[in-house]
């Protein structure tokens, strides 16, 4: 616990952020990782399989932009830093690892970045809009979004279904994984697309006890490349008698030829 604490309080995160305790939940995914090394590690070999595969195809030495870089478990940067001139690292809460590899690294940037456009109004209280336009001006040679699209609405539909109900929260988080999914698009370049596409919970001898679609009603666009299970929180992980795994699923989306 000691060295969780201290993971979060050295994790840059923009203020608003730090509010809804996004630096402690990057510092306890840290943490479960190291728990859960051996249930993590074929998830985490096929998720540097498929980034380094995109990264032979599509790396031509220019820019790579990586949405959700969290705490680089996914992201093989020793393969991906020759085929790169710059790596752009974007999240909202950067951990001691991010910041110890960019300190070593001039090609690597460590940006700050609510990739959901909801954190700051959460915060202050105003209506949640769902929207992200960064990166329009960059053209990198390929996009990353890694393990993401299926976290980003956890903290906005949290408090929308505290106070509104599950139908208006569902509603919500369509929005905010739609508007990633735009968002992507938008930056007409190929993006490997990493996301839980299923999220099982389970009881302590493993059987099914209920089935979540953490893309609320959404699929993935793009080509499918692989699917894989990724044993998340064995029983007594989170609570003693049940614990969660998910589906990942990797899809490559390529930018729609121009008229």
């Amino acid at each position: 616990m000691l060295r969780e604490w201290i993971a979060s309080r050295l994790t840059l995160c923009p203020s608003a952020a730090r509010r809804l305790g996004y630096h402690r939940e990057s510092a306890a995914i840290t943490a479960r990782a190291r728990r859960q090394s051996a249930a993590w590690a074929s998830h985490l070999a096929n998720s540097h399989r498929v980034v380094s595969q995109a990264a032979q195809r599509f790396g031509r030495g220019g820019t790579l932009l990586v949405l959700g870089s969290g705490s680089l478990l996914d992201l093989p940067l020793d393969t991906l830093a020759p085929r790169f001139s710059r790596i752009i690292l974007a999240d909202i809460a950067h951990g001691p690892e991010a910041r110890w590899r960019a300190g070593r690294d001039a090609k690597i940037t460590l940006d700050l970045v609510d990739l959901t456009g909801t954190v700051a109004d959460i915060v202050a209280g105003r209506p949640l809009k769902p929207h992200c336009d960064a990166y329009a001006d960059v053209a990198p040679d390929l996009v990353l979004s890694l393990n993401l699209a299926s976290q980003l609405p956890l903290a906005a539909r949290g408090l929308v279904a505290a106070q509104e109900g599950e139908t208006a929260a569902d509603a919500l988080a369509a929005d905010i994984v739609r508007a990633h999914l735009d968002h992507v698009a938008r930056l007409a370049t190929p993006c490997l697309i990493l996301a839980d596409v299923e999220r099982r919970w389970l009881d302590g001898q493993g059987r099914v006890l209920s089935v979540e679609d953490p893309l609320f009603g959404l699929a993935l666009p793009g080509e499918p490349l692989a699917t894989w299970p990724w044993m998340v929180a064995p029983a007594g992980e989170i609570t003693r008698d049940r614990g969660f795994e998910t589906t990942v699923a990797a899809h490559l989306m390529l930018p729609r030829p121009r008229p």
